[in-house]
């Protein structure tokens, strides 16, 4: 039953009051607003009716600024949204006994008083007409028989202005707002605070609307909620709309949203690569729009580091001049070293990052080194597996490596002493680029290796690459390494004291007939030193002997044609 037919008849059960009744009555917002509900009902809006409310009318235009067809229109949605529901045209229809058409000639009236926030559009049921529901703020004014003035959305602050946002977005949310009103309100917010930092770079990005409230969304999740990305969910409800909210969220998973072209947006989240459920603003972007606001610090559990404390000491062995490299950069790369070598590099006006090569055949121990080295400087060690890195689908590896990046970047400004990133057998990002890439691949191999190279141009920090293929080197790569160490494999006095490290049982002559007969790697000999553990546990250290380190030696060179066996006897 309509809201609006309780007028039929007085409470004396005469028939209803007219504006003759009560012209000696001094008139209030309130009063005059019964008075036109009682008239009007069932008028079909005949010439009659609004000739006698005319003076009522006049009243309501002149306190609140607003027309005569506006003073009837507010006055019949104040009655239908005053238990807090909404009301629809055809509901005004009803009560006025005229078609929809009729009513629907007063859009434009009714338009404008949800731009001067007399009214508000609400989100109704899918499929139901457009409703309309009257301000708390409108009820005050008129309770009070005030002109009704909205309240100023001119914050004194950034938190402010993002509170302010938040109280529409929660609207919007709640269903009592539709996205074009969102829309409306949210532009008058960003006029009325162009002063502040935030409203001042945003309009200069020259964004669609849509994207700007996006941005607005993940800043204001930021500074209030304390987060340093946002999940789609919390993006999703800006729209009443599906399709809308559809196109703009999809675009967004697809990496193709303009904030993305833009850099403005990527994805983000606490993982080391790509994570399409969540988005963060690029570190470019964050300096703009955030500047001088207190940031969450990001979370980065989940990025995997082998830690400083957890690395084992061991012994390296290596020619002379590689002993040198190696002693030269763990002392570089001391802390007191480090900052003070930074500092005056910086005063140059040179590139601060450390960039180091360490190349040579497998085995070798170049990892092993980079392992050493952390352990000895106390820095830990963000790996970066390339495995995981590449991607079948097109495009998402050079999100990937963007990621490992700047996963790196947060994890510096997090940890109390500067981390290594480590790219671990390197060779498929360090390789010479093709220079006319045809197949997809071929282009994406090229992507991900600019995208490391801009990267290395930028580096604050010490990154180190290990490759077993140093031939193919891009000559660009060469360049950008600051330190390359080569790791040459060990000759037959450094083979032997590598066994008698790891076998300290071994007799100075057996250690020597096992280097000179056998060309191993470091690794390699680890692997048999490994097997020989291995076999002791399982049949006890009686049954070790030569025979079987012979035997062990003879199966890791099977593994290698290129292993020399000298001849032992």
């Amino acid at each position: 039953m309509n809201k609006l037919k309780k007028y039929k008849k007085s409470k004396t059960g005469n028939d209803e009051l007219t504006l003759t009744d009560k012209q000696d009555e001094k008139l209030t917002m309130l009063s005059a607003i019964e008075t036109i509900l009682k008239t009007s009902e069932d008028s079909t809006l005949s010439p009659e009716c609004l000739e006698q409310l005319k003076p009522t009318f006049e009243y309501i235009s002149e306190l609140q600024g607003i027309s005569s067809s506006q003073a009837l229109l507010l006055s019949l949605f104040v009655e239908e949204t005053s238990d807090g529901s909404s009301a629809s045209i055809s509901d005004l229809a009803r009560f006025l006994d005229c078609n929809r058409v009729r009513v629907m000639q007063f859009q434009e009236d009714i338009d404008d008083l949800v731009k001067r926030k007399f009214l508000r559009k609400v989100k109704r049921r899918y499929g139901d007409p457009i409703g309309y529901e009257v301000p708390f703020d409108v009820f005050t004014a008129i309770k009070k028989d005030s002109r009704f003035v909205p309240k100023s959305m001119k914050a004194k602050d950034g938190v402010q202005f993002f509170q302010m946002f938040y109280d529409l977005t929660h609207l919007r949310h709640e269903g009592d707002m539709d996205t074009q009103t969102l829309k409306d309100e949210f532009q008058q917010l960003l006029d009325e605070n162009e002063h502040l930092k935030f409203v001042h770079y945003l309009k200069r990005l020259n964004l669609p609307i849509n994207s700007q409230m996006i941005v607005t969304q993940m800043a204001r999740y930021m500074i209030l909620n304390q987060k340093d990305y946002v999940v789609l969910d919390c993006l999703e409800y800006l729209f009443d709309n599906r399709h809308e909210a559809y196109n703009e969220l999809h675009i967004m998973e697809e990496g193709q949203h303009i904030l993305m072209k833009k850099h403005i947006v990527e994805f983000g989240g606490d993982d080391s690569f790509l994570n399409k459920s969540k988005y963060q603003f690029t570190d470019k972007a964050k300096g703009k729009l955030l500047k001088g606001f207190s940031l969450p610090k990001k979370i980065v559990e989940d990025v995997e580091t082998i830690k400083a404390d957890s690395i084992a000491t061991k012994n390296l062995f290596f020619n002379e001049e590689t002993g040198r490299q190696m002693e030269d950069l763990a002392e570089l790369l001391t802390v007191e070293k480090l900052t003070a070598i930074q500092t005056r590099l910086k005063e140059h006006g040179r590139r601060t990052g450390f960039a180091c090569l360490f190349y040579g055949a497998p085995g070798t121990g170049k990892t092993e080194s980079v392992l050493q080295i952390a352990h000895k400087t106390g820095r830990d060690i963000m790996m970066v597996d390339m495995s995981e890195i590449k991607s079948k689908w097109v495009g998402e590896s050079e999100q990937n490596i963007k990621a490992v990046f700047n996963n790196y970047r947060t994890l510096c400004k997090v940890s109390h002493r500067m981390p290594i990133l480590l790219f671990n057998e390197a060779d498929a990002i360090l390789g010479t680029r093709m220079g006319q890439a045809i197949h997809a691949v071929d282009k994406m191999e090229n992507a991900i290796q600019n995208i490391v190279l801009q990267e290395m141009e930028t580096l604050d920090g010490i990154m180190i690459a290990t490759t077993n293929l140093e031939q193919n080197l891009d000559n660009a790569f060469e360049r950008r390494f600051i330190y390359k160490v080569r790791f040459e494999r060990p000759n037959a006095e450094q083979r032997k004291r590598i066994w008698q490290s790891m076998m300290p049982t071994l007799s100075d002559d057996i250690a020597l007939q096992l280097a000179t007969s056998y060309d191993l790697s470091g690794g390699q000999i680890e692997n048999i030193v490994r097997k020989c553990d291995v076999d002791s546990i399982l049949y006890g250290e009686s049954a070790m002997n030569a025979d079987k380190i012979l035997r062990f030696c003879r199966e890791e060179t099977i593994l290698n044609k290129n292993i020399s066996h000298i001849g032992f006897v």
